[in-house]
């Protein structure tokens, strides 16, 4: 196991009937919660927006935990059946599972953004958390370990703040610990259509100011004679999430849209960034700000939400998933994939691009598209707006990504999906064609007469696009030749599957997978281009 992430906790139970709570906040200790035991139902489809995935062991069993917005939550050991602990979102929400009364217990956070107030008037905005387990935290009574999860609260497009709460077992609840990011503040007194004041000093800001942990005000946090927060620059406050790199340091990466995504280390013993204090730049000139952090991606408020990094030990590479496009239906949401040797960064495509967008820059440009708006002819149903994804590496070493999806049947409802992950010859993750349904292998030992077909094929492209992509089809020749659609060459050696087209060369993996439609299983491939599109396949 390449992470903290994938259980250096205890072998444990989930299921104690009652917790108490250490103090962990600054000043008063944090509200001593009692645990209620998750009564859950089981479901073969989940409905959880910006799904974020851990694990733990229970005995000899890795158990997964997917938590996402709107304090939606569920569990899992087989990533295909779910046990789901509610019956609506924002469900007891003063008594709630997870944060026991909310409204008390997030109150410093609820102070500035996401409850009763302007985009949240009349109730709760809660986005985005992720959980992890951290043995080095340090509760007020010595004792150490807690799950920490770092959640989201919004009240506006770019008022909102990320906070941080702890628990001792995974299902919480959770205790208020602190607020640890900001975002929409103003240097002067101000408004951004509520009756909030936006003014700095209503964070904890003016504190770190004062501590000398912050070296100022920065000129570049806001315009318009200090009454507006530059969104050009700075990011808006929500989605974290943490991972430990390979030296076992902590890290958060946060940020939409806005001035784009940023990264923090943090203290392992709080939980707390360890936020620069001043200003710099990395060796390739990307933006350290005192407060935000390191500069990883965006900027210009060009589409760009939901960061998830992830450490793989085998390829030495962090890889950086971030969703571009607008999340309804027919908003073009779409998961992009980079990687960089350090955590740090750079991160950057298959084309060598690192996304720190220019004025003027199309997102596009950058990232390989990892799933567009699809449907193969065989589907009853396509997919659309696919994305805020996570991913882990189970104990086994297997890649999983795990996302929300919405359907082009007119509504915006939306389902988990988990579709396993494989390297290719490059080094990048490919996503299978297919969902995962607990049957599937790469096909690593098939001749050539087993190969040679007819494939029905999906280009995801590059673009943000809205309508559903076209099939095409292609038949790989006995010659090593590919005609129909697109036009080339194709080689296999041992699972790995090239494509050679004019314009690009696509490596993959050939795979075996269970598909439901059919009852049986189909041989499939997933690749990626060296000009960021991905190409699926499905032998006829």
């Amino acid at each position: 196991m390449n992470t903290k992430r994938k259980m250096l906790c205890l072998t444990m139970s989930v299921f104690f009937t009652s917790l108490f709570l250490a103090g962990c906040q600054t000043g008063d200790a944090a509200e001593q919660l009692s645990q209620k035991e998750w009564e859950t139902t089981t479901k073969n489809r989940v409905s959880i927006h910006d799904p974020s995935i851990t694990s733990i062991h229970v005995g000899d069993q890795e158990l997964f935990y997917v938590f996402g917005s709107h304090l939606a939550q569920a569990k899992t050991e087989d990533l295909q059946t779910w046990e789901v602990p509610f019956t609506h979102e924002y469900e007891s929400m003063e008594d709630n599972m997870i944060y026991g009364n909310t409204k008390e217990n997030l109150a410093e956070t609820f102070e500035w953004a996401g409850y009763d107030d302007a985009d949240s008037q009349g109730g709760y905005s809660l986005w985005a958390p992720d959980v992890i387990w951290n043995a080095d935290y340090e509760w007020s009574n010595g004792d150490k370990g807690a799950y920490m999860l770092y959640y989201s609260a919004s009240s506006t497009w770019r008022r909102s703040a990320i906070g941080l709460a702890v628990a001792k077992t995974i299902e919480g609840p959770y205790s208020s610990a602190d607020t640890v990011i900001y975002s929409g503040f103003t240097e002067k007194d101000s408004t951004d259509g509520s009756e909030r004041n936006t003014n700095y000093q209503n964070t904890h800001l003016a504190k770190l100011i004062k501590e000398g942990k912050i070296s100022g005000f920065s000129e570049n946090w806001a315009i318009e004679d200090g009454l507006t927060y530059n969104t050009d620059y700075a990011p808006n406050a929500i989605d974290p999430a943490l991972f430990y790199d390979e030296e076992g340091k902590l890290w958060m990466t946060y940020g939409s849209w806005s001035g784009g995504i940023f990264l923090l280390e943090v203290d392992p013993v709080t939980g707390k960034p360890m936020y620069p204090g001043e200003d710099s730049t990395t060796e390739d000139g990307r933006i350290i700000d005192r407060y935000f952090g390191i500069k990883l991606f965006g900027g210009y408020h060009q589409s760009g939400e939901g960061p998830y990094i992830v450490y793989d030990e085998e390829t030495d590479y962090y890889y950086l998933f971030v969703t571009y496009g607008g999340l309804a239906a027919k908003g073009g949401y779409n998961m992009r994939l980079f990687r960089a040797e350090k955590p740090e960064g750079p991160y950057l495509d298959a084309q060598g691009n690192s996304p720190i967008f220019e004025q003027g820059d199309q997102n596009s440009n950058y990232g390989i598209k990892l799933i567009g708006n699809y449907q193969f002819s065989f589907q009853q149903m396509g997919y659309r707006a696919a994305g805020h994804n996570s991913a882990i590496i189970d104990e086994n070493g297997q890649w999983s990504l795990v996302y929300h999806t919405r359907f082009n049947n007119g509504t915006e409802a939306h389902e988990v999906r988990v579709n396993r992950m494989y390297m290719n010859e490059e080094g990048w993750p490919v996503p299978a064609p297919y969902e995962y349904r607990g049957n599937e292998q790469v096909a690593d030992a098939l001749t050539e007469d087993d190969i040679i077909g007819r494939y029905e094929i999906i280009n995801h492209g590059t673009d943000n696009g809205t309508t559903m992509l076209k099939t095409q089809t292609i038949e790989l020749q006995k010659d090593g030749s590919v005609t129909g659609d697109l036009t080339g060459t194709w080689t296999y050696d041992a699972g790995y599957l090239a494509l050679t087209f004019e314009e690009a060369t696509f490596k993959g993996i050939l795979l075996t997978q269970e598909i439901t439609e059919f009852e049986q299983q189909k041989l499939t491939f997933s690749t990626i281009g060296d000009n960021n599109e991905s190409i699926w396949g499905i032998k006829e």
